[in-house]
């Protein structure tokens, strides 16, 4: 005894709506980067052919060595003052200064920092071009941090006046064995 099977139901296939409309765009923005390919190459290729002509011919030419220079000479110029202006610090001391304003209690401090390699030595910092104030050195990465009424005025007789200390700081000069620097404060 054999059994007998039913065959499956047919169903009926639905095509969704834009079925197939993908492979067809894809192909058509296949054929038109080609086509865009072609053109673009062939354009290229004759403007490749046309500069590599022109090039051949101005190699040719005797001017061609000279101007070669002159475009170098003048192209290395350009560097160098590039660098030279890149390199170039009135700062030759390294030193960072600031003003630093606290507003309890109210009074203005000065900080210069030795942002150098070198210690400096026998400093002397004159503050707006009339107080000053002197250490024997700052080393390497140290800072001064100074009310302005630290700075003063010595007389003959080596008796200091102190600036108020509401000064207003102007300008700072600092004068080291190794050299001299000039800060603007003012805002």
């Amino acid at each position: 005894m054999s059994a007998v099977i039913d065959p499956p139901p047919q169903t009926q296939s639905r095509r969704r709506p834009f079925e197939g409309w993908g492979a067809a765009t894809g192909a058509a923005l296949s054929e038109f980067a080609g086509a865009l390919i072609q053109l673009t190459g062939k354009l290229y290729g004759e403007a490749r052919e046309r500069g590599g002509a022109a090039l051949t011919d101005f190699q040719t030419r005797p001017e061609h060595s000279r101007w070669r220079a002159y475009a170098m000479g003048s192209y290395g110029i350009l560097i160098a003052a590039t660098l030279a202006g890149q390199l170039y610090t009135e700062n030759k001391l390294g030193a960072v200064v600031r003003v630093q304003r606290v507003e309890m209690p109210a009074l203005t401090q000065i900080f210069v920092r030795n942002g150098s390699d070198e210690t400096w030595r026998g400093v002397k910092l004159t503050l707006n071009g009339i107080y000053t104030y002197e250490t024997l050195q700052v080393l390497p990465g140290a800072f001064v941090l100074l009310p302005v009424d630290r700075f003063a005025i010595f007389d003959s007789k080596g008796h200091a006046t102190f600036p108020p200390k509401n000064l207003e700081p102007q300008t700072l000069t600092i004068n080291t064995r190794e050299g001299h620097f000039e800060a603007e404060l003012h805002k």
